[in-house]
Protein backbone atom coordinates (compact mmCIF):
# COMPACT_ATOMS: atom_id res chain seq x y z
CA UNK A 1 0.00 0.00 0.00
CA UNK A 2 1.41 3.45 -0.83
CA UNK A 3 1.48 6.35 0.91
CA UNK A 4 -1.49 8.09 -0.57
CA UNK A 5 -3.38 5.08 -0.28
CA UNK A 6 -2.97 4.83 2.95
CA UNK A 7 -3.74 8.00 3.77
CA UNK A 8 -7.12 7.81 2.49
CA UNK A 9 -7.41 4.76 4.15
CA UNK A 10 -7.33 6.62 7.43
CA UNK A 11 -9.12 9.51 6.00
CA UNK A 12 -12.08 7.64 5.35
CA UNK A 13 -11.90 5.41 8.76
CA UNK A 14 -12.28 9.00 10.67
CA UNK A 15 -15.05 9.72 8.38
CA UNK A 16 -16.82 6.99 9.41
CA UNK A 17 -16.13 6.94 13.24
CA UNK A 18 -17.31 10.84 12.85
CA UNK A 19 -20.39 9.78 11.16
CA UNK A 20 -20.79 6.31 13.90
CA UNK A 21 -20.60 9.13 16.62
CA UNK A 22 -23.24 10.82 15.20
CA UNK A 23 -25.59 7.68 16.43
CA UNK A 24 -27.64 7.94 20.19
CA UNK A 25 -25.01 6.56 22.36
CA UNK A 26 -27.02 3.25 23.54
CA UNK A 27 -27.83 2.59 20.19
CA UNK A 28 -24.10 2.85 19.39
CA UNK A 29 -22.94 1.35 21.99
CA UNK A 30 -25.24 -1.63 20.72
CA UNK A 31 -25.03 -1.37 16.59
CA UNK A 32 -21.34 0.42 16.23
CA UNK A 33 -19.63 -2.72 15.31
CA UNK A 34 -22.12 -3.73 12.50
CA UNK A 35 -22.92 -0.05 11.20
CA UNK A 36 -18.90 0.72 10.88
CA UNK A 37 -18.64 -2.96 8.65
CA UNK A 38 -21.76 -1.72 6.56
CA UNK A 39 -20.51 1.42 6.27
CA UNK A 40 -17.12 0.03 5.41
CA UNK A 41 -18.76 -2.49 2.73
CA UNK A 42 -21.38 0.24 1.29
CA UNK A 43 -18.40 2.77 0.37
CA UNK A 44 -15.31 -0.01 -0.86
CA UNK A 45 -14.61 0.29 -4.35
CA UNK A 46 -18.03 3.07 -4.90
CA UNK A 47 -16.04 5.76 -5.88
CA UNK A 48 -15.81 8.83 -4.37
CA UNK A 49 -18.85 10.64 -5.25
CA UNK A 50 -20.39 7.23 -4.34
CA UNK A 51 -18.82 6.84 -1.39
CA UNK A 52 -20.00 10.55 -0.62
CA UNK A 53 -23.58 9.43 -1.00
CA UNK A 54 -23.76 6.30 0.89
CA UNK A 55 -21.65 8.32 4.00
CA UNK A 56 -24.69 10.88 3.58
CA UNK A 57 -27.34 8.31 3.60
CA UNK A 58 -25.55 7.15 6.91
CA UNK A 59 -25.31 10.20 8.30
CA UNK A 60 -28.89 11.36 7.77
CA UNK A 61 -30.31 8.00 9.37
CA UNK A 62 -27.98 8.96 12.18
CA UNK A 63 -29.40 12.92 12.79
CA UNK A 64 -32.89 10.72 12.50
CA UNK A 65 -32.62 8.83 15.69
CA UNK A 66 -30.64 11.18 16.89
CA UNK A 67 -33.83 13.88 16.39
CA UNK A 68 -36.54 11.56 16.54
CA UNK A 69 -37.52 11.85 13.56
CA UNK A 70 -37.32 8.09 11.84
CA UNK A 71 -39.82 6.08 10.29
CA UNK A 72 -40.53 4.63 14.21
CA UNK A 73 -41.25 7.38 16.14
CA UNK A 74 -44.70 9.52 15.60
CA UNK A 75 -41.99 13.08 14.80
CA UNK A 76 -40.75 11.07 12.22
CA UNK A 77 -44.06 9.94 10.69
CA UNK A 78 -46.26 13.17 11.31
CA UNK A 79 -43.20 15.06 8.99
CA UNK A 80 -43.85 12.41 6.11
CA UNK A 81 -46.96 13.15 6.41
CA UNK A 82 -46.83 17.25 6.22
CA UNK A 83 -44.00 16.86 3.34
CA UNK A 84 -46.61 17.07 0.70
CA UNK A 85 -47.69 20.49 1.86
CA UNK A 86 -44.40 21.43 2.39
CA UNK A 87 -43.65 20.84 -1.22
CA UNK A 88 -46.72 22.77 -2.89
CA UNK A 89 -46.69 25.84 -0.44
CA UNK A 90 -42.62 26.32 -1.19
CA UNK A 91 -43.53 25.50 -4.89
CA UNK A 92 -46.30 27.63 -5.23
CA UNK A 93 -44.53 30.80 -3.41
CA UNK A 94 -41.58 30.15 -5.68
CA UNK A 95 -43.02 30.15 -8.87
CA UNK A 96 -44.95 33.57 -8.32
CA UNK A 97 -41.59 34.98 -6.96
CA UNK A 98 -40.27 33.67 -10.25
CA UNK A 99 -42.69 35.31 -12.61
CA UNK A 100 -42.70 38.40 -11.28
CA UNK A 101 -38.99 38.53 -11.12
CA UNK A 102 -38.14 39.62 -14.57
CA UNK A 103 -41.52 42.00 -14.93
CA UNK A 104 -40.40 45.77 -14.79
CA UNK A 105 -41.30 47.16 -11.49
CA UNK A 106 -44.34 50.03 -11.19
CA UNK A 107 -44.33 52.29 -8.66
CA UNK A 108 -46.22 50.61 -6.26
CA UNK A 109 -44.14 47.76 -5.89
CA UNK A 110 -41.62 49.37 -4.14
CA UNK A 111 -38.30 48.02 -4.26
CA UNK A 112 -37.70 44.21 -3.56
CA UNK A 113 -34.76 42.29 -4.58
CA UNK A 114 -35.48 38.94 -6.11
CA UNK A 115 -33.63 35.63 -5.77
CA UNK A 116 -34.09 33.39 -8.81
CA UNK A 117 -31.61 30.63 -7.38
CA UNK A 118 -33.75 30.24 -4.05
CA UNK A 119 -37.16 29.36 -6.38
CA UNK A 120 -35.89 27.54 -9.37
CA UNK A 121 -35.41 24.05 -7.48
CA UNK A 122 -38.67 24.27 -5.78
CA UNK A 123 -40.17 23.51 -9.00
CA UNK A 124 -38.04 20.47 -9.60
CA UNK A 125 -39.00 19.42 -6.24
CA UNK A 126 -42.39 19.47 -7.16
CA UNK A 127 -42.13 17.93 -10.21
CA UNK A 128 -40.16 15.23 -8.80
CA UNK A 129 -42.18 14.45 -6.08
CA UNK A 130 -45.36 14.31 -8.39
CA UNK A 131 -43.44 12.18 -10.84
CA UNK A 132 -43.04 10.07 -7.67
CA UNK A 133 -39.20 10.52 -8.22
CA UNK A 134 -38.39 11.15 -4.53
CA UNK A 135 -34.66 10.30 -4.18
CA UNK A 136 -34.11 13.61 -6.95
CA UNK A 137 -36.59 15.16 -5.18
CA UNK A 138 -34.58 15.38 -2.32
CA UNK A 139 -31.28 16.07 -4.14
CA UNK A 140 -33.14 19.13 -5.51
CA UNK A 141 -34.05 19.72 -2.26
CA UNK A 142 -30.67 20.02 -1.55
CA UNK A 143 -30.29 22.42 -4.44
CA UNK A 144 -32.92 24.40 -2.92
CA UNK A 145 -31.10 24.70 0.44
CA UNK A 146 -28.16 25.78 -1.07
CA UNK A 147 -29.55 27.83 -3.56
CA UNK A 148 -31.15 30.18 -0.73
CA UNK A 149 -27.83 29.94 1.22
CA UNK A 150 -26.34 31.30 -1.57
CA UNK A 151 -28.99 34.04 -1.75
CA UNK A 152 -28.62 35.51 1.35
CA UNK A 153 -24.96 37.34 -0.18
CA UNK A 154 -26.76 38.10 -3.49
CA UNK A 155 -29.67 39.71 -1.90
CA UNK A 156 -27.18 41.97 0.13
CA UNK A 157 -24.94 42.29 -2.82
CA UNK A 158 -28.01 43.41 -5.12
CA UNK A 159 -30.55 45.66 -2.75
CA UNK A 160 -28.04 46.27 0.38
CA UNK A 161 -29.78 45.68 3.92
CA UNK A 162 -32.78 46.81 2.46
CA UNK A 163 -32.81 44.03 -0.03
CA UNK A 164 -31.12 41.99 2.80
CA UNK A 165 -34.32 42.70 5.55
CA UNK A 166 -37.23 42.04 2.48
CA UNK A 167 -35.62 39.08 1.51
CA UNK A 168 -34.39 37.43 4.51
CA UNK A 169 -38.14 35.74 5.79
CA UNK A 170 -38.48 33.99 2.43
CA UNK A 171 -35.09 32.76 1.74
CA UNK A 172 -35.39 31.70 5.92
CA UNK A 173 -38.78 29.90 4.97
CA UNK A 174 -37.83 28.28 1.61
CA UNK A 175 -34.56 26.60 3.55
CA UNK A 176 -36.69 25.40 6.05
CA UNK A 177 -38.90 23.92 3.97
CA UNK A 178 -35.90 22.51 1.97
CA UNK A 179 -34.74 21.39 5.39
CA UNK A 180 -37.84 19.61 6.23
CA UNK A 181 -38.07 17.16 2.55
CA UNK A 182 -33.82 16.68 3.59
CA UNK A 183 -34.79 15.60 7.35
CA UNK A 184 -38.00 13.26 6.44
CA UNK A 185 -37.89 9.71 6.77
CA UNK A 186 -36.84 8.02 3.40
CA UNK A 187 -38.29 5.21 3.55
CA UNK A 188 -41.87 7.18 3.87
CA UNK A 189 -41.46 8.84 0.82
CA UNK A 190 -44.74 10.86 -0.47
CA UNK A 191 -44.93 8.91 -3.92
CA UNK A 192 -48.05 6.86 -2.99
CA UNK A 193 -50.64 7.91 -5.29
CA UNK A 194 -52.72 9.67 -2.29
CA UNK A 195 -49.92 11.66 -1.36
CA UNK A 196 -49.04 13.03 -5.11
CA UNK A 197 -52.86 14.00 -5.55
CA UNK A 198 -52.73 15.79 -2.51
CA UNK A 199 -49.20 17.64 -3.22
CA UNK A 200 -51.07 18.81 -6.99
CA UNK A 201 -53.80 19.75 -5.31
CA UNK A 202 -52.68 22.19 -2.63
CA UNK A 203 -50.02 23.17 -5.97
CA UNK A 204 -52.86 24.80 -7.61
CA UNK A 205 -55.08 25.99 -5.12
CA UNK A 206 -52.46 28.40 -3.60
CA UNK A 207 -49.96 28.33 -7.11
CA UNK A 208 -52.42 29.18 -9.45
CA UNK A 209 -54.20 32.34 -7.46
CA UNK A 210 -50.76 33.21 -6.48
CA UNK A 211 -49.18 33.68 -9.76
CA UNK A 212 -52.48 34.81 -11.87
CA UNK A 213 -52.79 37.99 -8.71
CA UNK A 214 -48.94 38.67 -8.94
CA UNK A 215 -49.27 39.76 -12.50
CA UNK A 216 -52.44 41.44 -12.37
CA UNK A 217 -51.94 45.22 -13.08
CA UNK A 218 -54.85 47.26 -11.47
CA UNK A 219 -55.47 51.06 -10.84
CA UNK A 220 -55.32 51.72 -7.12
CA UNK A 221 -55.65 55.56 -5.11
CA UNK A 222 -52.56 57.18 -5.10
CA UNK A 223 -52.77 59.76 -2.14
CA UNK A 224 -55.63 61.77 -3.36
CA UNK A 225 -58.68 61.73 -4.48
CA UNK A 226 -59.48 60.88 -7.81
CA UNK A 227 -55.13 59.84 -8.38
CA UNK A 228 -54.10 56.56 -9.54
CA UNK A 229 -51.58 54.79 -10.59
CA UNK A 230 -51.09 51.47 -11.50
CA UNK A 231 -50.56 49.04 -8.97
CA UNK A 232 -49.50 44.73 -8.72
CA UNK A 233 -49.69 42.77 -5.79
CA UNK A 234 -46.38 41.73 -3.69
CA UNK A 235 -46.95 37.49 -4.38
CA UNK A 236 -45.84 37.35 -0.84
CA UNK A 237 -48.62 39.47 0.25
CA UNK A 238 -50.88 37.31 -1.46
CA UNK A 239 -48.98 34.38 0.06
CA UNK A 240 -49.95 35.73 3.46
CA UNK A 241 -53.89 35.93 2.04
CA UNK A 242 -53.94 32.44 0.13
CA UNK A 243 -51.97 29.87 2.44
CA UNK A 244 -53.84 30.37 5.40
CA UNK A 245 -57.48 29.42 3.71
CA UNK A 246 -55.48 26.42 1.51
CA UNK A 247 -54.50 25.00 4.28
CA UNK A 248 -57.34 25.30 6.79
CA UNK A 249 -59.56 22.14 5.87
CA UNK A 250 -56.09 20.33 5.59
CA UNK A 251 -55.13 21.00 9.03
CA UNK A 252 -59.05 20.53 10.76
CA UNK A 253 -58.93 16.99 9.46
CA UNK A 254 -55.39 16.74 10.90
CA UNK A 255 -56.76 17.92 14.16
CA UNK A 256 -59.61 15.91 13.71
CA UNK A 257 -57.71 12.82 13.68
CA UNK A 258 -54.94 13.11 16.81
CA UNK A 259 -55.54 11.57 19.85
CA UNK A 260 -56.13 14.63 21.71
CA UNK A 261 -57.78 16.04 18.91
CA UNK A 262 -60.84 17.76 20.17
CA UNK A 263 -58.76 19.29 22.93
CA UNK A 264 -56.44 20.93 20.22
CA UNK A 265 -59.27 22.48 18.01
CA UNK A 266 -61.22 23.58 21.24
CA UNK A 267 -57.87 25.44 21.93
CA UNK A 268 -57.00 26.57 18.52
CA UNK A 269 -60.83 27.53 18.01
CA UNK A 270 -61.19 29.58 21.39
CA UNK A 271 -57.96 31.32 21.22
CA UNK A 272 -58.58 32.31 17.75
CA UNK A 273 -61.73 33.30 18.71
CA UNK A 274 -60.21 35.92 21.40
CA UNK A 275 -58.12 37.59 19.87
CA UNK A 276 -60.93 38.79 17.05
CA UNK A 277 -62.88 39.95 20.56
CA UNK A 278 -59.71 40.93 22.81
CA UNK A 279 -56.90 42.43 20.14
CA UNK A 280 -53.73 41.43 22.59
CA UNK A 281 -50.60 43.00 22.01
CA UNK A 282 -49.25 40.54 19.72
CA UNK A 283 -46.61 40.89 17.68
CA UNK A 284 -48.24 42.33 14.00
CA UNK A 285 -48.44 39.34 11.34
CA UNK A 286 -46.90 39.83 7.96
CA UNK A 287 -49.00 42.72 6.07
CA UNK A 288 -50.84 43.15 8.82
CA UNK A 289 -53.21 39.81 8.68
CA UNK A 290 -53.83 39.46 12.26
CA UNK A 291 -57.67 39.16 11.35
CA UNK A 292 -57.65 37.23 9.06
CA UNK A 293 -55.42 34.73 10.72
CA UNK A 294 -57.89 35.00 13.88
CA UNK A 295 -60.92 34.58 12.11
CA UNK A 296 -59.31 31.29 10.07
CA UNK A 297 -58.01 29.95 13.26
CA UNK A 298 -61.59 29.95 14.28
CA UNK A 299 -63.24 28.45 11.70
CA UNK A 300 -60.24 26.02 11.42
CA UNK A 301 -61.08 24.80 15.01
CA UNK A 302 -64.78 24.43 14.28
CA UNK A 303 -64.44 22.54 11.35
CA UNK A 304 -61.63 20.02 13.13
CA UNK A 305 -64.43 19.48 15.61
CA UNK A 306 -67.28 18.72 13.08
CA UNK A 307 -65.30 16.20 11.39
CA UNK A 308 -63.95 14.31 14.33
CA UNK A 309 -67.72 14.23 15.33
CA UNK A 310 -68.13 12.92 12.29
CA UNK A 311 -65.49 10.33 12.36
CA UNK A 312 -66.77 9.37 15.86
CA UNK A 313 -70.65 8.84 14.59
CA UNK A 314 -68.92 7.31 11.73
CA UNK A 315 -67.20 4.53 13.19
CA UNK A 316 -70.48 3.83 16.06
CA UNK A 317 -72.34 3.17 13.05
CA UNK A 318 -69.70 0.84 11.78
CA UNK A 319 -69.43 -1.04 14.95
CA UNK A 320 -73.10 -1.01 15.25
CA UNK A 321 -73.44 -2.95 11.48
CA UNK A 322 -70.66 -5.73 12.17
CA UNK A 323 -71.50 -6.47 15.77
Amino acid sequence: MTGHEAETVRRGSRTHDAVIRLYPAAYRRQHGAEIAATLEDVTDGAGGLGALRETAAVAGHALRMRTGLGSARPAGRLLAGLIPYVVAVAASASAALLVVWPLPALPWDGERTYTPLAYVPWLAVLGCVLAGRWVWARIAAFAALIGAGVSVPAAYWSGGSSGLSQNAPTLFGLALAAAAVLAAPPDLPPADPRARRVTALTALALGVPMVVGSVTVFEALAGGPGLTEPARPEPMHLFALFAPLVLAFPTAVGLARLRYGAFLALALGAASFSLLLYPFPLPPAPYATNGHLSWIGTMTGAAALVIRLGLRLRLAWHRRQTS
